[in-house]
């Protein structure tokens, strides 16, 4: 179980998807508005799996964070089940079969996490834009091909699970 190629792949496709709950995968900054009562200061929007976090920006641009302002709960569900399903697949190596079934399941759960991901992130911005009248210019951060580099390590499992498979019923065939 654990001495297998596959399983490696599984857990790097863990890992990286345990920190997509961590790390930022894009932002946004609202630039310091003026109002009758005084100047608004700057806001920074980070986006992770788990929501947008905001940062109030000082004049330094020295960051304060002010906690969680939106959260995306299907998103974390869904982030949260690739990783049961991770750990499931690992447990499924006596049923190859139905480990590369998992797998397939898993990659199309890799791909609603970024539909989910833009889809959080287009509305929450541009709600915020179209209420504050600021154009908003979203950064993607490195962390947003995460999804794909699961993706194509549960590729590189199945294609492992394939040879186990065939490398026992070969064996079979012998006897």
């Amino acid at each position: 179980m654990l001495q297998r190629i596959q399983t490696l792949y599984i857990a790097i496709a863990f890992a990286l998807t345990l920190l997509l709950l961590y790390v930022p995968m894009a932002d946004f900054t609202i630039p310091a508005l003026p109002s009758p009562e005084g100047e608004i200061p700057a806001k920074e929007y980070s986006y992770t799996a788990v929501g947008m976090k905001q940062f109030t920006l000082n004049a330094d641009f020295e960051a304060t964070a002010n906690g969680y302002s939106a959260y995306s709960v299907a998103l974390l569900i869904l982030v949260v089940l690739v990783l049961l399903v991770n750990v499931g697949i690992v447990l499924l190596y006596k049923k190859r079969i139905l480990q590369m079934r998992v797998c397939v399941a898993d990659i199309v759960m890799n791909l609603g996490v970024y539909a989910l991901f833009f889809l959080f992130v287009l509305k929450t911005s541009g709600e915020m834009s179209s209420a504050l009248n600021v154009p908003v210019s979203l950064n993607y951060h490195f962390p947003l091909v995460f999804p794909v580099v699961n993706s194509i390590f549960i590729l590189l499992a199945i294609r492992a699970i394939g040879k186990d498979e065939a490398l026992v019923r070969s064996l079979d065939r012998i006897r």
